[in-house]
């Protein structure tokens, strides 16, 4: 049973542009979607991050959907190519800037395999995979949280068994 060792006690893991990130859980044998594994069917490590919502994130979710108004006036008016690109999601910039270093018991190296940040219904959570998936003799999994690579100074620790 996966259980957590030790964490923030607000699970906080970052604050990038103002906004706290928090961490909101791992999947550590995830199968990764196709073209993100080296072979179809890979398994991997997912980890789950939010941006906390605040008077920030309202904001900005306001302020982009003033956006989209005007990307759609611009659209209707001009034609689609002359409206640009569709308004990028607030969390997308904020929260991809949240990484994680993991590390195990046994000395396997993970290395980042893909994620997503910020969709429609999902505009303020993300998640990252991380390949391989642990070996079954790994007991441990660290996770040294950063930020624009650099350590924010918040780890968690997971017991796989």
């Amino acid at each position: 049973m996966t259980m957590i060792i030790s964490a923030p006690g607000d699970l906080i893991i970052a604050t990038s542009d103002g906004i706290d990130v928090r961490f909101t859980g791992i999947d550590p044998t995830f199968t990764l979607p196709a073209g993100v594994g080296e072979v179809p069917g890979d398994r991997g490590v997912v980890v789950y991050f939010e941006g906390v919502p605040c008077l920030e994130t309202r904001n900005r979710d306001h302020h982009h959907l003033k956006e989209i108004e005007q990307w759609a006036k611009q659209r209707k008016l001009h034609g689609t190519e002359a409206a640009g690109r569709f308004p990028i999601m607030p969390g997308e910039p904020v929260l991809s800037r949240v990484r994680v270093r993991i590390t195990d018991d046994v000395g396997t190296e993970y290395r980042w395999a893909g994620g997503k940040v910020a969709g429609t219904g999902t505009e303020w959570d993300g998640c990252w995979g991380y390949a391989p998936e642990p070996p079954m003799r790994a007991q441990l999994l660290n996770f040294e949280f950063t930020l624009d690579g650099e350590p924010t100074g918040k780890s968690c620790q997971i017991q796989l068994k």
